[in-house]
């Protein structure tokens, strides 16, 4: 009896698993069949980003490397103060660090968006620059070696 039932589930079970992956392999068939000239024109769009949208991603990529910071200066703070290798922080101490790190990416979010709001961000970093010279290729003859440089190992260009 107990027999009967493990195989009752583990055919249930293997039914179910098959009908999952049937279903996940029509529907990735169904999407790659589904290509209107919509998808497609959006998938050509060049991507571009408003100086807003700028503001908050500079805003929240910066805030884990403030909250680190000021994590460290408040341990500083309270290192010199205690006069202890490992202070113990009060609840007042993580609020401080907490408006420190949020004023400090807000303050980065606001110099980057001052310095970048009115330029267009499709323009090159480095208007003025001109694309480096192609390197200058020598062609020397490696077998054909005076003997007044001594001697040449081809494969690797050391001369000794």
């Amino acid at each position: 009896m107990l027999r009967n039932r493990l195989k009752t589930r583990l055919a249930v079970s293997l039914i179910l698993i098959a009908a999952m992956a049937s279903t996940n392999v029509f529907a990735q068939y169904q999407q790659e069949s589904e290509e209107t000239p919509r998808t497609r024109r959006q998938q050509e769009e060049v991507y571009s980003e408003s100086a807003l949208r700028r503001f908050e991603i500079v805003t929240l990529v910066s805030l884990p490397f403030t909250a680190i910071h000021s994590f460290l200066m408040m341990r500083g703070i309270q290192m010199i103060r205690q006069n202890e290798f490992a202070p113990e922080l009060t609840g007042k101490n993580f609020r401080i660090i907490g408006a420190s790190a949020v004023s400090l990416a807000l303050f980065i979010g606001v110099w980057d968006w001052l310095h970048t709001h009115d330029k267009d961000p499709s323009q090159p970093l480095m208007p003025n620059s001109t694309p480096p010279p192609p390197p200058q290729r020598v062609e020397l003859n490696d077998w054909d070696v005076d003997d007044s440089d001594g001697l040449v190992v081809p494969l690797v260009h050391f001369r000794f």
